[in-house]
């Protein structure tokens, strides 16, 4: 597990560091102003990719495990349809609210420039996304990150090295075109390598409206699931776009992008076992389960921890590297941190109530820890500043632990998190 582990993070690791190398070349090349208005698009298209999956893929990640464990091959690809059909609707739907959003929002730049590219981009996202949880529920676990964090990285800091070699000077919106571009080749290439294990249109004829009643309500619940769970990144910089001036949200972003590499290590762990442990529990097989839990729980506190004190000691160095009007967001970079170090001990609640099919429960605490986020984030705006981006993380990421610990003892008997495990192993052993 650890080597396999290793493996997958260095595939992350090298695509964020090839991301940090697109990131401090446009923090170079751009104003902070400028940057602002980058990533705030950039997070835009990965929030309209995220909603118009409709939670599909973190469906996949349990169900289609367990379809394969029973030999129910049919349905896998009658989930393919509904995917393809409720995908479809929403990305459409998605469309349509971003005219009427241009249509009616007084004048402003960054918006209208984060809402069309947030369109260009929903196909791609979308399918990646999705083809990334299939890969990754057949154990295929180099195609399920190295498209996605690999390859598009390098599409992207290629271009922009050849531009910057080449004497061209590249605008805001050349850069926002380069990342739709790399985003959809990236996704070309992941699907046909995933070939006929992925969604492809030939699905539809197995589409089942029975099967699809089913699943929708489950799925939609897990968009709100996704959003908190692996696209919390993106939502902060969503929100500081809409509270900040442009410079402040450039140094938001690239501190939440800093934390985000750290957080997503816990993402690649839990996903990494979600195949196995989804296998243990049908089974019934709860010695096993167990172990696999306890056994997650101390490598990615581990690893947390670590990061933490390394953003503590290296961290204004690090954001020294994007440029100097990027240092004074280091204590915001330690407080985002913090958020990822309650997230890592929360272990895999989430994962548990998901896998028992208690999705919808799931989503609650997830909306009641994102109105604290919101509700945190104007007032902490308006009293600390930027500073206050990272106290509103902190709390929501806090309401949102304790929320899913209650729940997942409540519903499904047990707990994820190191606190449960490290006490029921003792007495397991002691049995």
């Amino acid at each position: 597990m650890f080597g396999m582990l290793v493996g997958l993070v260095g595939i992350r690791v090298g695509g964020a560091v090839l991301n940090l190398l697109s990131q401090i070349i446009f923090a170079r090349l751009f104003s902070p102003e400028d940057v602002g208005i980058i990533f705030f698009a950039m997070s835009t298209a990965a929030f309209f990719g995220l909603v118009a999956t409709v939670g599909y893929p973190w469906l996949a990640l349990t169900q289609m495990p367990r379809y394969a464990t029973l030999s129910h091959h049919n349905i896998q690809r009658s989930f393919h349809a509904a995917f393809l059909r409720d995908g479809a609707v929403a990305f459409i739907a998605i469309c349509i609210l971003a005219v009427a959003v241009s249509y009616f929002r007084p004048q402003h730049n960054s918006v209208h420039l984060a809402l069309l590219f947030g369109c260009l981009a929903a196909p791609a996202s979308m399918l990646m996304r999705y083809d990334s949880a299939i890969a990754n529920s057949q154990r295929r676990f180099t195609l399920s990150y190295a498209p996605d964090f690999l390859l598009r990285s390098v599409l992207l800091l290629s271009y922009i090295v050849i531009m910057e070699l080449a004497g061209f000077d590249v605008s805001v919106v050349h850069a926002l075109i380069a990342f739709v571009v790399c985003l959809h080749i990236s996704n070309i290439i992941q699907a046909v390598l995933l070939g006929a294990d992925g969604a492809l249109p030939s699905d539809l004829k197995f589409a089942n409206r029975k099967l699809s009643r089913v699943l929708r309500p489950r799925a939609i619940s897990l968009v709100i699931v996704a959003a908190v769970a692996t696209s919390f990144a993106d939502i902060v910089t969503l929100v500081a776009g809409l509270l900040l001036p442009s410079n402040e949200v450039a140094s938001v972003a690239v501190a939440v992008r800093l934390a985000a590499i750290a957080g997503f290590v816990i993402q690649v762990a839990q996903q990494f076992i979600l195949p196995d442990l989804t296998a243990a529990l049908t089974k019934r097989d709860q010695s096993q389960a167990l172990h696999l839990l306890l056994r997650l729980n101390l490598m990615t506190i581990a690893t947390i921890v670590a990061a933490l004190v390394g953003a503590v000691v290296f961290g204004r160095w690090a954001l020294a590297i994007f440029g100097p009007s990027y240092v004074d967001g280091w204590p915001l970079l330690i407080a985002l941190m913090i958020g990822q170090s309650i997230r890592a001990f929360s272990g895999m609640n989430q994962q548990l109530l998901s896998i028992a099919g208690y999705q919808a429960r799931t989503a609650g605490a997830c909306i009641v820890a994102l109105i604290f986020l919101i509700v945190g984030a104007i007032f902490g705006a308006r009293v600390f500043g930027v500073q206050g981006i990272g106290y509103a993380v902190i709390v929501s990421e806090l309401v949102w632990s304790l929320m899913l610990a209650a729940q997942a003892k409540s519903l499904t008997g047990r707990r994820g998190d190191i606190f449960w495990l490290l006490k029921h192993s003792s007495k397991a052993s002691s049995l």
